[in-house]
């Protein structure tokens, strides 16, 4: 009975440290790709539109499809640069918040692989929101 409990105990243990092994590389690699990759997403109101941009600071982006979601129709586009400024067509604020209409990016990386980006737009006067990254 002593032995069960020890091994259970250390097999706990061994999940937890991987656990967070496994959660501090993916701190890592997340803080890495904030510093390469530079992205917004701004509406301009009073003209109608959304500026899309897209900055590789390490120019090792191979291609890239952006896709905005929860559009009428979908919208998507590929560059095979490692930046561009895209301009999107949109009359007006969702009825349901921007969080209705994410921006996502799939960057193939050089370095890096297949990377998931995503992010929302947001009005010229609000402050840049939170881009979360992620490895495909």
């Amino acid at each position: 009975m002593n032995k069960k409990i020890t091994g259970v105990i250390f097999a706990v243990v061994i999940v937890i440290l991987g656990f967070l092994m496994l959660t501090s590389f993916n701190i890592t690699d997340q803080k890495i790709l904030k510093q390469t990759f530079v992205i917004d997403a701004v509406y301009f109101e009073s003209n109608g539109y959304a500026e899309i941009s897209f900055y590789d600071k390490s120019n090792k982006t191979v291609h890239v499809i952006l896709e905005i979601l929860g559009m009428p129709e979908s919208y998507q586009k590929t560059f095979n640069t490692t930046s561009f400024i895209d301009t999107v067509a949109i009359e007006s604020m969702p009825l349901y918040g921007w969080k209705s209409m994410p921006v996502t990016f799939v960057v193939e990386h050089e370095d890096f692989g297949l990377i998931g980006i995503k992010t929302e737009i947001h009005l010229q006067s609000d402050p840049k929101k939170n881009v979360i990254f992620s490895k495909l």
